[in-house]
């Protein structure tokens, strides 16, 4: 029996509606952030009965108050908290051999973006800022980690809806001339493709079942980088490229609770079983 769902749906409907895919289970949430969709989602978890959840993020002290306040709210669930920087490809290779050495099995792993049109700049790793933070250190991760993903595990990966009449991609030159040709929000929607391209992949190489998922029009804390001044000039680039104008429709606004409920549909939902999909 399929299950029914709706931009009302909440993260917390759908662990209910799954338990079986939650009680007992561990999961590993990257890039923890507080009052945003990645502590949303552990929430929910946590409400549904998992067993532990796992987090990353930059700093244990700030991030604290998420993981006492799920915590208080349900005893039983343990929080482990890693520290992992997506601008070190180095701190997430220590991330994951952390991880490894807790003796888990992962039945899902969570990865969020981590930053969204910022201005120009390079990882300490040398690489543009958004592919590696929002893509490559998933990359690394998932790739070290595989072996201690059991049979049934997930795997989602937070992404943002792609324009179908957008040209394809040049991989050539991923650091758009040193910068010279760059702007924020091409970077942004660089690795975001990279995400999607991943998923598919991932399915292939290890027979996992591998989600992106597009959480609608959700305000988390990275869209705080994106102005009016920017969307304007990165139509104009479009326009001078000799590329369709986009079309930029207004979704209708979700709650963290709603837009959770996308990603968790995907980590959970049995309907989903061997399948690829950008939900």
């Amino acid at each position: 029996m399929r299950n029914t769902f709706d931009e009302q749906t909440q993260g917390m409907d759908v662990t209910t509606m799954f338990p079986d895919r939650v009680k007992g289970k561990t999961f590993l949430i990257c890039s923890l952030k507080r009052g945003d969709l990645p502590a949303t989602t552990a929430d929910a978890l946590a409400h549904g009965g998992t067993r532990t959840i796992i987090c990353t993020g930059h700093s244990q002290p700030k991030l604290q108050p998420v993981l006492d306040h799920i915590n208080r709210k349900y005893k039983a669930v343990k929080m482990i908290f890693v520290t992992a920087d997506p601008g070190s490809l180095a701190s997430f290779r220590e991330a994951a051999q952390t991880i490894k050495k807790l003796g888990v099995t992962i039945d899902g792993f969570v990865g969020f973006p981590e930053v969204m049109a910022v201005p120009w700049g390079l990882t300490v790793d040398g690489h543009e800022s958004h592919f590696q933070r929002n893509y490559l250190c998933y990359f690394l991760m998932l790739n070290l980690l595989c072996d201690i993903m059991g049979p049934g595990s997930r795997v989602v990966l937070v992404t943002s809806s792609l324009r179908k009449e957008a040209p394809a991609p040049s991989w050539e030159d991923l650091g758009f001339q040193n910068g010279e040709n760059y702007h924020c929000l091409d970077g942004y929607s660089q690795s975001m493709l990279a995400i999607i391209l991943f998923i598919k992949s991932i399915v292939k190489k290890y027979s996992i079942a591998a989600f992106s998922a597009n959480p609608g029009n959700t305000k988390t804390n990275i869209q705080t980088y994106v102005s009016m001044e920017d969307i304007k000039s990165w139509l104009q680039r479009k326009k001078e490229a000799g590329e369709d104008i986009p079309v930029l429709s207004q979704q209708a606004p979700k709650s963290l609770g709603q837009g959770s409920a996308t990603v968790l549909r995907g980590l959970l939902d049995p309907d989903l079983e061997d399948k690829i999909t950008m939900l």
